[in-house]
């Protein structure tokens, strides 16, 4: 068994999220091997005695982040260092690294190059507080530092490795990515497909627009849980498949990159009421110029008028939150660049604006192409969303229907 204990008051109260415990669970799933526990403590010695005397009976491995800084409640090192009757020292080499990386004048040199004497230490290359390795008796002690920068490399380098050695595989996953479905449908179907396959566990985890399908099979080696997965995999693409955007990013943005890339496309964006976050998400991704050639964020029905030539008669006959208005937006954005495509949102993202003819969540949508096409359409986000997941969600909705048109031909909107 494989226990995670996050350690760190933060995370207690809820001023910081635990990542950490999210990014390694997955992390292990995607190598086979399966997190049973996870735990969080405070920065208080007894409480973090404590959580290591539980695990210890139950878990075979047990992986620590936070609390090996120098600051007064980074507490993790001495307290394993008192729990199993360890002495601290000072280490050499670990000293005049971090002296070679930081200079002379780093404080906490005396601090960060102190370790538990025994232990096997994991090299930080991204900061100070080195990990490190304990065994005691059947249990194998990893450390690692709480900032997730630092421990993912940590992780992936010396954590999964190490695992390779210790633990054998047993469960082997396969994620699916989803687009405009929700979640009942899809897992009524995954309870009949279960039925079918004894060895099958699945998972979905929905997001503003998205869903996200975690197959894990029980195998012995990679290539049998191959063979196990194959027909389960093509009932669902066969079921799904015009809206499975990808096996390996659950980001439809980075589906939409690898798409325009590969046929040579390229895409600008017309923005109201997402505020650029359709423009931000596309180029957050590295290699996105290659096929994104902007955003224009048109906010006001001013700028709508003056930049993308909307006409004023149209934003006083139908509103700026209409169909009429994002059409023009669109074909506004085609004459002004060399886009293949462009698309266009405009609508009441609240939680203040709404009336009762168009409420807070009435949001337009619009696509064209260079060749003439055009479609438009309201975007249907379920239930009271803030404003915030309300832009989310028409990010994704929009990203979702240009994606699907371009793999399937099949009209966005409809």
């Amino acid at each position: 068994m494989i226990e995670i204990i996050s350690i760190g008051s933060e995370l207690v109260t809820g001023e910081t999220i635990n990542t950490n415990a999210s990014l390694i669970a997955n992390a292990l799933l995607k190598k086979g091997y399966l997190v049973k526990q996870i735990t969080t403590v405070p920065d208080e010695k007894p409480l973090l005695e404590e959580a290591i005397a539980r695990a210890m009976k139950r878990a075979c491995v047990i992986i620590m982040t936070g609390g090996l800084g120098p600051t007064e409640d980074d507490i993790t090192r001495q307290t394993v260092a008192q729990f199993f009757n360890l002495p601290l020292k000072k280490e050499a080499t670990l000293a005049a690294d971090l002296k070679k990386r930081y200079g002379e004048e780093l404080e906490t040199i005396e601090d960060q190059s102190t370790i538990i004497e025994g232990v096997e230490m994991i090299p930080n290359l991204f900061g100070t507080a080195p990990g490190f390795l304990l065994k005691r008796g059947k249990s194998h002690l990893l450390a690692f530092p709480g900032v997730p920068h630092q421990m993912k490399p940590m992780l992936e380098q010396y954590g999964i490795p190490y695992l390779a050695q210790i633990v054998p595989k047993e469960w082997f996953q396969k994620s699916l990515f989803l687009c405009l479905l929700y979640e009942n449908g899809v897992d009524l179907y995954l309870r009949q497909l279960a039925a079918n396959y004894p060895d099958l566990k699945y998972g979905i985890c929905p997001s503003y627009g998205t869903l996200s399908i975690y197959l894990k099979i029980k195998a012995r080696s990679q290539s049998e849980a191959d063979k196990k997965l194959a027909p389960i995999l093509s009932d669902l693409h066969a079921q799904y498949k015009e809206h499975i955007f990808s096996e390996t990013d659950s980001k439809i943005e980075a589906a939409i990159q690898k798409q325009f890339l590969a046929k040579q496309l390229k895409l600008a964006c017309a923005e109201s009421c997402t505020g650029g976050r359709i423009g931000s998400r596309l180029t957050s991704i590295s290699g996105s110029s290659g096929y994104f050639l902007g955003s224009l964020v048109t906010y006001s029905n001013g700028m709508k008028q003056k930049v993308l030539n909307v006409r004023p008669e149209t934003i006083e006959t139908h509103g700026a939150v209409s169909c009429e208005t994002a059409y023009e937006m669109v074909e506004g954005l085609l004459s002004l660049s060399k886009a293949d495509y462009a698309i266009a949102v405009s609508g009441i993202a609240g939680p203040n604006g709404g009336t009762q003819e168009k409420p807070v969540g009435t949001i337009w949508g619009a696509i064209a192409t260079r060749n003439g096409e055009k479609f438009g359409g309201l975007l249907k986000p379920k239930g009271k969303k803030t404003r915030e997941t309300l832009i989310d969600f028409s990010t994704t909705y929009i990203l979702s229907h240009l994606w699907r048109y371009i793999e399937s031909d099949i009209p966005p909107f409809n």
